[in-house]
């Protein structure tokens, strides 16, 4: 899988606007799943689920990465051929595409929500003991920042996650984790917003 691919035409860009969709890649960018496995995920019919992976297979979004003979039947497995998609500049401003960006979003909240509700108690114990080896982080940030430093700092911190982590699901890395590794889930999300600070009840 590569890192990025850009979108080159319209229909590409319609086939990932449809919220389904949106769900499914976000999904297919992490593991590869069956249409089955995509069903039963998301809730939806065997058929709905085949229809939307066929729309995205034509577009060159997703493709077949493996087959399994299973009773017979032979299933395929689906992965996105990159981990980010990124429209080219003719294709931009498109409205489609924002609300796109914004399921993304949504969606990563609901799958963050979904890990700490079901997260076990100890996840969240405080411990007065290690006050300065912390077992877990919460916060919300509002800053200044120019475009470039933005950047960089998104630059930087992939550059941290190479250098002190073993990340999950990378086909060239380990598959279990040694006797000191714990695992951890983090979720990030950053955006330009220019509206004043809202009040959470």
């Amino acid at each position: 899988m590569t890192g990025v691919y850009k979108i080159q035409t319209h229909e590409q860009l319609k086939a990932i606007a449809d919220p389904l969709r949106t769900k499914m890649l976000m999904n297919l960018v992490k593991d590869a799943y069956t249409g089955q496995q995509l069903a039963e995920m998301l809730g939806i019919t065997r058929n709905n689920i085949y229809f939307h992976l066929k729309e995205l297979e034509k577009h060159g979004i997703i493709h077949v990465v493996r087959k399994e003979e299973k009773n017979g039947i032979v299933q395929k497995y689906y992965r996105a051929v990159a981990s980010r998609f990124i429209p080219e500049d003719h294709l931009l401003p498109s409205l489609d595409l924002m609300e796109t960006s914004r399921q993304v979003f949504m969606e990563t909240l609901d799958v963050t929500r979904t890990k700490i509700e079901t997260a076990p108690a100890s996840s969240f114990a405080l411990d007065s003991t290690s006050e300065h080896h912390r077992k877990n982080l919460a916060g919300t940030y509002r800053f200044r920042a120019t475009q470039e430093s933005f950047h960089a700092f998104v630059e930087e911190f992939k550059g941290l996650l190479d250098k002190h982590f073993t990340m999950e699901g990378d086909e060239s890395g380990r598959s279990s984790l040694s006797e000191e590794e714990k695992s951890y889930y983090m979720s990030l999300i950053a955006f330009q917003d220019d509206h004043e600070n809202i009040t959470i009840r």
